[in-house]
């Protein structure tokens, strides 16, 4: 064969670099890579279902419709009789019309990378067996993927979506992967269930949506640097899945402090990377994250639960301080948090000052007290040091009883002066739980 019809096959080959197809008409494009302008519905479906029919009688099972260029609405199930795909190549295919998955079957690997669905696009019930990767996919109109499951992986790393997300009632079964990804209007997730990780770092979600997340078994819902405001976030956890808010943009979120009490990863000794290495707690993380916590509930006017949020703070930064070099600190936040709960337990001032008064008494008791009256006496009646005590802490002092000469002196000033204080505190705790914010 000389060089010139070398050339001239050369020429009438798909310029897809991989594709050893005849060109379509004057497209330098085989059908199926052609654009839309260059063939027509008729003739596009016609090719394709002669391409299935192909694939079918190899009986191999693996469709490749990479970069593929689909026209018109697309059933599988119906139109081309497809309802099981061992293996599945659409990356970098794109659908111009409205595309039909659902109740099909992935056997093995279905990959949708950076495939772009211009109309809506149906996978509810479908079943995938492996790894499912959607990553870099557009979805530009509404997408159903209710009741799906998914055995292995499912990756929508990068994915966006444009039109509604549906994920209601979908299962995990493997790591879901939403990093980076995009969602422009709803994204539900009611009732779906993640029985491994959850990582949705980097990604932005709707205003004023929903987000429904049940996880199973144990695993990590990811939030690290997502965009999480005015998004109403709905959590189902078991015992040993746990979540990370590291630099998650948290404002008017709502989130209930029951769904994630004792979930913050940065509280919990961990696997690092899988690796099998321990790893302590991450205190000063853990500090930070109730730091959003609290600004967020702070932002949405529920006070019960800043205050909640404020005190883990404070209890993850004394934790953080349990070390020799700031041993200082670590006692004087011990203090704190025995008096008064950082003035966010009122509760704690009351006991701490019954206490006080109980150790002032028999302290009174033990040095004596003077009855002030005509032929005064000295008492170390348990009752009457009990209300010498009371008098002394509150400083009432109705001059009945006085402390005798030495030591008893001392420990009146001193309990004075403690009273006092003790009450001004309790006076800013019950005020800043009641509303002084």
């Amino acid at each position: 064969m000389n060089d010139l019809n070398k050339e001239k096959i050369k020429a009438n080959v798909c310029q897809i670099g991989y594709c050893d197809r005849l060109t379509h008409k004057e497209s330098k494009y085989c059908i199926f890579h052609a654009s839309a302008e260059e063939k027509t519905e008729e003739e596009f479906k016609e090719a394709l279902k002669k391409y299935i029919e192909e694939i079918k009688k190899s009986k191999k099972g693996e469709y490749n419709f990479s970069h593929f260029i689909f026209l018109g609405g697309i059933n599988f199930k119906e139109e081309f009789k497809v309802s099981i795909f061992k293996n599945a190549n659409f990356n970098g295919a794109i659908f111009k019309g409205e595309v039909n998955f659902g109740e099909t079957t992935f056997k093995g690997d279905a990959s949708f990378g950076d495939a772009t669905f211009e109309g809506r696009a149906y996978f509810f019930d479908a079943t995938f067996k492996g790894r499912a990767s959607f990553w870099d996919a557009t979805f530009k109109g509404y997408n159903d993927f209710k009741d799906t499951t998914f055995n292995d992986i499912a990756g929508f790393e990068g994915a966006t979506f444009k039109g509604e997300a549906s994920f209601f009632d979908a299962t995990f079964k493997d790591k879901a992967w939403f990093m980076k990804a995009t969602f422009k209007d709803n994204a539900c997730f009611k009732l779906a269930t993640f029985e491994d990780n959850a990582n949705f770092e980097l990604a932005i979600l709707p205003q004023g949506k929903v987000l429904s997340l049940k996880v199973r078994n144990s695993g990590i819902i990811s939030f690290n640097h997502t965009f999480l405001e005015n998004v109403d976030l709905e959590l189902d956890l078991e015992k040993e899945v746990f979540i990370d808010f590291t630099n998650a943009r948290l404002r008017n979120t709502q989130i209930e402090k029951e769904e994630i009490d004792g979930h913050i990863l940065q509280e919990q000794e961990r696997d690092f990377l899988g690796l099998q290495e321990e790893i302590g707690k991450d205190f000063f993380g853990a500090k930070e994250i109730y730091l959003l916590l609290k600004n967020n509930f702070y932002s949405i006017g529920r006070y019960d639960d800043e205050s909640w949020a404020f005190k883990k703070e404070k209890d993850m930064e004394r934790k953080n301080y349990f070390h020799y070099k700031s041993l200082h600190k670590w006692l004087w936040s011990c203090f704190l948090n025995g008096i008064f709960g950082y003035g966010e337990q009122p509760g704690k001032v009351i006991i701490s000052a019954i206490s006080i008064i109980l150790i002032f008494t028999f302290l009174f008791m033990s040095s004596g007290i003077s009855d002030t009256s005509i032929g005064g006496f000295t008492s170390n009646n348990f009752l009457d040091c009990v209300y010498f005590s009371v008098i002394t802490f509150t400083t009432l002092g109705y001059g009945d009883f006085r402390p005798l000469e030495g030591c008893s002196r001392i420990f009146a000033g001193t309990e004075a002066f403690i009273g006092a204080l003790m009450m001004a505190l309790f006076v800013y705790t019950f005020a800043r739980r009641t509303g002084g914010r």
